[in-house]
């Protein structure tokens, strides 16, 4: 499919109604789309080498709590009704931070977002438990098959779940920014892999260095297993969404 006919598609399964709320200097908060504007160095700030490490070591900590705040946002759900709030909140504290306006409060400002968009979440993320269930019973039936059979199977079990890696990332970015119903919302997100097949390759690539380091090195599930790939993959989808929505204003 050409291009621009992918782009048409996009434009037509979602309609771009931002709800990112972005905070200005006066501290009163305007809608904005996308990510929030980069906040001004302060002249109390350090500059230099020292400022730049610094800065690392803000932005490392604060993934490291996004990380545990997610864990904890999906174990306070009892996980089926916690993971996509958490995922949800975890994620828009995530985008702050990579548009250069980290949250200086994350815990308040993350159970704020959990309980207010809840149910919200849980509506839109409702549809991927049961294809997750039934991807996880194909890829035990596929253990059983031998043959030719075992790798026709296998080759559609992974398929079927790149495209739903893809499309869970697709759906925590897009809940994120726009407000529409979840039919809508679904429809856009099943289309995002073969609309923009390069990001998603992408998220994948970052799924999977993120899945081996964590086997590799466990500690790291616990630090940065959720908001690493939440974070790279989220500004992914971001800046592709970024992209469609200039196309359409």
């Amino acid at each position: 499919m050409p291009a621009d006919d992918r782009d048409d598609t996009a434009r037509r399964a979602l309609t771009a109604r931002p709800r990112t709320e972005v905070t200005d200097p006066a501290g009163t908060t305007r809608p904005g789309r996308g990510r929030a504007p980069r906040a001004d160095r302060t002249d109390g700030e350090v500059g230099g080498w020292a400022g730049r490490v610094m800065s690392l070591l803000r932005v490392a900590t604060q993934v490291v709590g996004v990380n545990a705040l997610v864990l904890l946002g999906t174990l306070a759900g009892g996980v089926v009704l916690g993971l996509f709030p958490a995922l949800g909140a975890g994620g828009s504290l995530l985008a702050r931070l990579v548009a250069g306006a980290p949250s200086e409060h994350p815990w308040r400002e993350f159970w704020a977002q959990w309980r207010s968009g809840w149910r919200r979440h849980n509506v839109l993320g409702a549809p991927a438990w049961p294809v997750g269930a039934l991807l996880y019973v194909d890829l035990a039936v596929s253990r059983f098959a031998q043959g030719p059979l075992a790798a026709v199977l296998t080759a559609a079990v992974l398929a079927l779940g790149a495209w739903f890696a893809v499309a869970v990332v697709t759906l925590v970015a897009v809940a994120r920014r726009y407000d529409e119903p979840a039919g809508r919302t679904w429809r856009f997100v099943a289309l995002f892999p073969l609309l923009s097949p390069g990001v998603s390759l992408a998220v994948l690539v970052v799924l999977a260095a993120v899945a081996v380091s964590v086997l590799a090195l466990p500690v790291l599930g616990p630090l940065v297993g959720v908001a690493l790939p939440l974070l790279v993959t989220g500004w992914l989808v971001d800046h592709r969404l970024d992209t469609l929505d200039a196309r359409t204003s």
